[in-house]
């Protein structure tokens, strides 16, 4: 199993005392069972003492104590390095991947697989003393009776094998329901992001409801029900397999061979010992199988991240941004294809998931970049690194060039953009214009460097941005995107800076709404525009020499909008930034030193000019 594996790989000592505790536990229950039957059975009595008797109480205590305590530290230090790992995987990996992931797939294995998980490992410690006193009532039954111990193993090795075969299927049907999982959670989001549309329409709202998150949770249902039936009719049939085995031995054996009364009193010792620690084991048999199946699925997710390049790996030297920002896009390219190949491989035993429908990546929205992402080629072979030229190995190390990135499809059903030429000047606004799928959210993310370009590359006054300072890249820039998240906390700061806030947040005309205490915000929860408020705030406290703001003005009203484009980007201007700006807002397109307008994922238009002087001052 792969469970128990997956323990001996964190710590085998803890798993080698675990062990020996559990069986010493187990002895000293089989040993307690030959004082009962000392006890009970017809005279004359075998030595029999009390202070056997509380020593060896004593003994199954502490050694059953000491079995938990072990296996609940390594068990929580086991989820513990899981999380850890899995977060730090995440936070890892290309944006790209992630994207083509989904959220829903990430939420899904970050709460429901580790919890399964961690469910099935706290169960291990009293599997361990269950399994430790079965096996030592075992070795008694042995002792008192050979013909006794192998009609009795006789009788346990079928039902075990009765109940296997119905296990198989049960596996198979947690496997189904875990991958329905990540559908029905997909739903739950859908419902509380669409809640709007859905109560605008009532056929939408009926439809989504019976074929997408009723439907998937009724499958769900069916298949937890299919799978509990299956186990608990196994479950029963291996009892009546006990309960026939016993009648043959009381019944039949007994009277056969003439068994004494004392060897028949310590057979239904045992077997009346035995019936609490067999049906706690056979309880946490389902858990157990979701906790494997939830390890596997957490697998196959790590799977998938790892064959994206690992940017934690990414060199980075400790130097500062630089204080003023050329940036330049030399035949700049990226593609989208149609339809992307499965996010996560499938699990052993399992086709494949289904895959999107045409036009759509998982999640809905673009489809998604042309083949494999930089990063994302088949385990063991050379991967290509972060900017799609050079190949990266697994240690990190840059090796000799390889093939160009998968073009989009020769009948031109994808999606390119570029080639780019462009330069951002410091001290220069440029608008970035198009319509809807023009290119202009991708172009922003390979400005920012979360995008890598598959064609041509990046310079920031004059450095080429490559493997080894695309991380360094990033930290030169402070963006807004449409799809911004808010943190309460002011992150990545050093303390004391509260009275900066204050200011901007004065600035921002959104002192009335929020305060700052010790770097925290007193709330979040406000209107789309003024959170958009507070995330230019961040970027205005992070003083980077390039500012992309992605149509940052769409929510504000409309005074507060005139103060952004014709104060604050002058501002910012003024104090020598690299500023872009995606935006449709054509009335303050006079506040654009240089307009950059995409058509179909190509330049259509670059003008340039001279704001008005009114604006520059």
């Amino acid at each position: 199993m792969q469970l128990i594996r997956f323990l001996i790989s964190i710590s085998w000592m803890r798993i080698a005392g675990v062990i020996a505790s559990g069986l010493v536990c187990g002895a000293a229950n089989t040993y307690l069972v030959t004082l009962i039957r000392g006890v009970v059975s017809p005279e004359p009595h075998p030595g029999v003492t009390v202070q056997a008797f509380v020593a060896t109480a004593l003994v199954i205590l502490i050694s059953g104590v000491i079995s938990q305590v072990l296996l609940i530290r390594l068990a929580q230090d086991a989820i513990y390095r899981l999380r850890a790992d899995l977060s730090s995987r995440i936070v890892s990996a290309p944006l790209e991947h992630l994207e083509r992931l989904g959220q829903h797939r990430l939420i899904a294995t970050l709460t429901e697989d580790v919890r399964a998980l961690s469910q099935a490992v706290t169960a291990i410690p009293s599997i361990c003393i269950d399994l430790a006193t079965i096996v030592g009532c075992f070795v008694f039954l042995a002792v008192v009776s050979g013909p006794i111990f192998a009609t009795t193993v006789a009788g346990t090795l079928l039902g075990i094998a009765c109940v296997e075969l119905v296990l198989k299927r049960v596996r198979a049907l947690y496997q189904s329901a875990r991958e329905n999982e990540d559908g029905l959670l997909r739903s739950f989001q859908a419902v509380s992001l669409g809640i709007k549309e859905l109560k605008l329409h009532r056929g939408r709202r009926r439809d989504f409801m019976d074929k997408h998150l009723l439907g998937s949770a009724e499958t769900l249902r069916a298949q937890n029900i299919d799978a509990g039936s299956k186990f608990t009719v196994a479950q029963g049939f291996g009892q009546l397999l006990q309960l026939a085995t016993m009648a043959l031995i009381l019944f039949g054996l007994a009277r056969a061979l003439e068994l004494p009364q004392n060897v028949m009193v310590g057979y239904v010792l045992v077997t009346t010992f035995l019936a609490m620690p067999m049906q706690n084991f056979m309880h946490r048999i389902p858990d157990l199988l979701r906790g494997d199946v939830a390890l596997a699925k957490i697998r196959s997710l790590n799977l998938s991240i790892q064959t994206a390049h690992d940017e934690s790996r990414l060199p980075y030297t400790e130097r500062a941004a630089v204080t003023a920002a050329r940036l330049e896009l030399n035949d700049v390219g990226y593609s989208y294809l149609t339809e992307a190949p499965p996010a996560i491989p499938p699990l052993p035993g399992t086709g494949p998931h289904p895959g999107p429908g045409p036009g759509q990546r998982p999640g809905g929205g673009r489809p998604h970049p042309g083949g494999p992402p930089p990063g994302h080629g088949p385990q063991g072979v050379d991967r290509p690194d972060v900017n799609g030229h050079r190949f990266v190995g697994h240690g990190g190390h840059p090796l000799p060039n390889g093939g160009p990135m998968a073009p989009p499809q020769a009948d031109g059903s994808g999606f390119h953009l570029g080639p780019l030429d462009l330069t951002f000047e410091p001290g220069q606004i440029s608008f970035i214009v198009g319509g809807n799928g023009s290119g202009k959210s991708t172009l922003a993310k390979l400005i920012t460097g979360l995008y890598v370009p598959q064609h041509g590359h990046l310079t920031l006054n004059g450095e080429t941005i490559d493997h080894t300072n695309i991380e360094w890249f990033r930290q030169n820039s402070s963006a807004v995107f449409t799809d911004f998240h808010l943190f309460e906390d002011y992150l990545g700061f050093e303390d004391g800076i509260d009275d900066e806030v204050r200011k901007y947040l004065k600035e921002l005309r959104i002192d009335h709404k929020v305060t700052v205490e010790n770097g925290r915000l007193s709330t979040i929860d406000l209107s789309q525009g003024q959170r958009k408020r507070l995330a230019l705030l961040t970027a205005l406290l992070e003083d980077r020499p390039i500012y992309l703001f992605d149509e940052w003005a769409a929510d504000q009203e409309p005074k507060f909008r005139d103060v952004f484009y014709r104060e604050i980007l002058v501002s910012l201007k003024n104090r020598g930034k690299t500023v872009i700006v995606i935006t449709h807002d054509d009335r303050y397109f006079d506040c654009a030193d240089q307009l950059v307008k995409l058509d179909f994922g190509h330049i259509a238009e670059v003008t340039e000019h001279e704001p008005p002087l009114a604006a520059a001052e």
